[in-house]
């Protein structure tokens, strides 16, 4: 239990709180800071942390101590309610709402005390400008949107169903904003970024290829020849009836493409 110390509460200072980790014990921390009258800028593990390995994958680099990070964490991260979308522990186990039972709760005063939101990028073992580039891009595009735009509905919503239907909503626009305005954006601006091409998801049923993307506006394109997806392969348009082994790739407008999925249509 960590207990704030009231010799310096009220006096202007600022407090980086990174550690609310979901599952650790300290989830209410940075609230009981802002409660006791201490300047808070939100840096939580659990959401905000950029070096994080998007998912749980061998070729997917970065960290993951303190859970895996896609674009997503930043962005259902409501700063003055977080235990309401806190949905997995570190280890990408789910987290029923009965663990924040007891914890403190961010008061009207404390929510003035809540001064800013920070993403984190550690960068020891990196060794190159792509590799940064790949772990912060997209995802920081979550942590800007959280940061700078005005407090959604979604994020006061009291109502467990009317919340999922207004944050899904929300989420439907965000993916399409990114993956056909900002993506194209960062194809070109300042010579093009090294952003993570998310790899597409695929899965058989009644016999087809069902393929989809994390982005709209990318362009998911498979061979069925046992050959690596290029930009002259097919685009999937509709689900894929060729049986045997197929292999597909998601690619952005510049032609780079993300990881191999390889998927067997019996």
């Amino acid at each position: 239990t960590m207990i704030s110390n009231p010799r310096f509460a009220n006096d202007n200072i600022q407090l980086h709180v990174w550690n609310n980790v979901t599952g650790w014990g300290a989830e209410d921390l940075p609230y009981r800071l802002a409660n006791a009258g201490y300047k808070v800028i939100l840096s939580p593990v659990s959401n905000n942390y950029l070096d994080f390995a998007y998912y749980k994958h061998p070729d997917e680099p970065g960290y993951y101590w303190g859970g895996f990070q896609d674009i997503d964490k930043p962005f259902y991260f409501i700063p003055f309610d977080y235990y309401k979308t806190s949905k997995e522990d570190p280890d990408g186990n789910p987290v029923d709402a009965s663990l924040f039972i007891g914890k403190d709760r961010l008061t009207d005063f404390g929510k003035e005390n809540i001064v800013g939101i920070q993403g984190l990028m550690w960068a020891e073992n990196l060794r190159s400008e792509a590799e940064m580039e790949y772990l912060l891009l997209p995802k920081i595009l979550g942590v800007a949107e959280k940061a700078w735009a005005s407090e959604k509905e979604w994020e006061t919503e009291k109502y467990n169903t009317m919340f999922q239907h207004l944050y899904d909503s929300a989420w439907s626009v965000f993916v399409n904003v990114i993956g056909k305005r900002e993506l194209p954006r960062l194809d070109n601006f300042a010579g093009g970024f090294n952003y993570r091409i998310p790899a597409p998801g695929a899965l058989t049923d009644g016999g087809k290829v069902f393929v989809n993307t994390q982005f709209p506006g990318l362009v998911s394109r498979f061979t069925t020849d046992g050959s690596e997806p290029t930009t002259g392969s097919a685009v999937y348009t509709m689900p894929i009836e060729e049986k045997g082994i197929i292999k597909i790739r998601t690619f952005d407008t510049k032609g780079r493409g993300s990881r191999t999925v390889i998927i067997t249509n019996k």
